[in-house]
């Protein structure tokens, strides 16, 4: 297998996955997020740059008319990856610039890594529906027409009136339908760095991380739960904690993938 890091072919040959399950391997998320922590502390000037450049490409192309969403799918998980792709030369302690982070939208990783992320979000999106209508779909579609009002309201009272649809309902809704989404999210949680690190197609690379995750999935899922808390304490500190929470959740995942596999 190729390292697609230095394109040397007689450099590397990482383990099978039948190999990493049969060696043993342990899920620590307080290690992992620890590491995430002093890398992303090391370089923390470079990684805050890039998730400006991150979230203010993400809001320009959310915003683009009739095409934002599609922009959003197609250049969404390349710049996710970047993060990634900068943590490994990294940890390597390789050269490295700040266009290390475009490195997802190079010809042999960007399909692969759309691919993947299509294949998440409908994954998800069908999940939540189908765990999460069969009980709340009469309050979920009272809330939708509900919502629709505040198209005609102002941002102050649309805020306030969106509040006030939050009943119970909605809130157990809310809270079932992202258990199950990061629960779905788990079990793709490594297919991104497998197409980053070892250069998977997107089949490949969901299959790999079905297949590593599935051994130890609960610890997975702890570890994910915990990333997301990450995120979470990011945005209650006026979203200006983002900044930190958004790189150290990738490069939790990132250092976990090293960790996991010994790439």
């Amino acid at each position: 297998m190729e390292d697609v890091f230095n394109g040397n072919q007689d450099v590397y040959e990482p383990r099978s996955i039948a190999r990493i399950i049969q060696d043993g391997f342990s899920v620590n998320p307080r290690h992992f997020i620890g590491l995430a922590l002093r890398r992303f502390g090391e370089e923390f000037g470079i990684y805050v740059a890039f998730t400006l450049v991150y979230i203010a490409l993400s809001m320009a192309l959310s915003a683009l008319p009739v095409v934002g969403d599609l922009s959003g799918i197609l250049a969404g998980p390349p710049l996710i990856a970047g993060f990634a792709f900068y943590m490994r030369l990294q940890s390597r302690n390789d050269d490295r610039e700040f266009s290390n982070f475009f490195g997802g939208f190079r010809v042999h990783f960007w399909p692969s890594l759309v691919s993947q992320g299509i294949s998440l979000t409908l994954a998800m999106a069908a999940a939540v529906a189908l765990v999460v209508l069969p009980f709340f779909y009469d309050p979920i579609q009272v809330f939708v027409n509900e919502a629709q009002k505040i198209q005609t309201m102002d941002q102050e009272k649309a805020a306030e009136f969106l509040l006030t649809l939050f009943n119970p309902a909605i809130t157990q809704a809310a809270v079932l339908a992202a258990v199950v989404a990061v629960a779905v999210m788990t079990l793709f949680c490594m297919a991104p760095l497998f197409i980053v690190y070892r250069g998977y197609s997107a089949f490949h690379a969901i299959r790999a991380s079905w297949q590593l995750v599935s051994k130890k999935y609960l610890s997975f899922f702890v570890f994910n739960l915990s990333l997301w808390l990450v995120l979470l304490l990011g945005f209650l500190l006026c979203c200006v904690g983002l900044l930190a929470a958004l790189p150290v959740y990738y490069l939790a995942l990132a250092t976990a993938f090293e960790e996991i596999t010994g790439d």
